[in-house]
């Protein structure tokens, strides 16, 4: 009977660990499938600091036992590559802080998707028939009541008409 015991003994254990994989998760927020809309956008003709939104999504998963406050966004934009003449270089940086996002908080073992939106500007003084755009790579920087993190979104495409 003693090896009876200990196989019933290490099945049920066995049992009770994999029964905690899908429940118990992995301790931290996971962040996942970004968005962002638009991710290419033609600055009108003759215009200057033209304004317009990207809004964003991004899904979150909070597998820590810990309710998540989240305090702030903000985004970075880098200059991956230029066509044609304009005043900025490849890996200029600019960016917005405090953009408007929501939810504010996620509950322990609870799925979100964040809705945001950043601001973004444009001038275009006219291209002469150029193919003139700007790629940039874009970062969202979340902070929260338990630690910073950093999101890289898809590409924006500015163009010019």
């Amino acid at each position: 009977m003693p090896n009876l015991e200990r196989w019933v003994g290490a099945s049920l254990l066995v049992l009770l660990i994999g029964a905690c994989g899908p429940f118990c998760g992995n301790g931290r927020l996971n962040l996942a499938n970004a968005t962002l809309n638009p991710k290419e956008f033609t600055c009108p003709i003759n215009s200057t600091n033209y304004g317009y939104d990207i809004k964003g999504t991004l899904d979150a998963d909070n597998q820590s036992s810990n309710k998540i406050t989240v305090k702030s966004m903000s985004t970075t934009a880098t200059v991956q590559k230029l066509q044609g003449s304009w005043a900025i270089a490849v890996g200029d940086k600019s960016g917005a802080e405090n953009i408007e996002f929501s939810p504010r908080s996620i509950d322990p073992g609870q799925k979100t998707t964040f809705k945001l939106t950043t601001p973004w500007s444009c001038s275009n003084s006219g291209t002469n028939g150029q193919e003139t755009y700007a790629d940039f790579k874009i970062q969202l920087v979340i902070e929260t009541d338990h630690g910073k993190y950093a999101v890289d979104l898809p590409a924006h495409r500015m163009r010019m008409a």
